[in-house]
């Protein structure tokens, strides 16, 4: 299994007025470096790499599957949550990729997991990766759309990133990134990755 990002999200979570209001600075103040501890923020918890498993923006993702599940079958997909399907092919025996007609196609949710079906799955040819899909995945196109302790989380990251520009302050006892932002995403986090 390997996931390729196909659309990036045309958004973000947070925006940089957002964060430049929840650090009470005003605008054109130092943009740069607070746009860049923003986009650090937001990649720590967005998408593959990201530490909840998660999609925030909606994004277009291509996971490949190494075999084509057995008639009545389904395969599991990576990033939650999932919004659509575009496009289901299988290697064929031919050596061409296949599309399998949408109608054919279902998502379904079970124990909180999207899962990809067909009616009638074609038998694959042999290669690495036979079976790829594409899917839509994320809360929502707007940042208003994903979960307020994420968006907060990401708020909290953001800013500790802009105002301590050490991984360590040693100003009396050591102080790290506040626990509270781990508890903020932990009901969101993905642990079976």
């Amino acid at each position: 299994m390997a996931l390729t990002l196909i659309a990036p999200p045309v958004s973000t979570p947070v925006d940089l007025s957002r964060l430049r209001a929840h650090l009470r600075l005003e605008e054109g103040d130092d943009d740069v470096y607070l746009q860049h501890c923003l986009d650090t923020a937001v990649a720590q918890f967005d998408g593959d790499d990201g530490e909840l498993g998660r999609a925030l923006i909606a994004q277009t993702w291509r996971e490949t599957f190494a075999s084509v599940p057995p008639s009545g079958g389904s395969v599991m997909l990576s990033l939650l949550p999932v919004v659509s399907v575009s496009k289901v092919e299988v290697f064929n025996v031919a050596g061409n990729w296949e599309e399998v007609p949408g109608s054919a196609v279902e998502l379904f949710v079970a124990e909180d997991r999207y899962h990809v079906s067909a009616d009638g799955w074609p038998r694959s040819g042999r290669g690495r990766d036979v079976l790829r899909i594409e899917y839509v995945a994320g809360y929502g196109s707007a940042g208003s759309a994903v979960p307020l302790p994420i968006g907060h989380a990401i708020l909290l990251f953001a800013a500790h990133l802009y105002k301590t520009r050490e991984p360590v302050v040693f100003d009396g006892a050591p102080v790290e990134v506040p626990m509270s932002i781990s508890r903020l995403v932990a009901n969101y986090k993905i642990w079976w990755r």
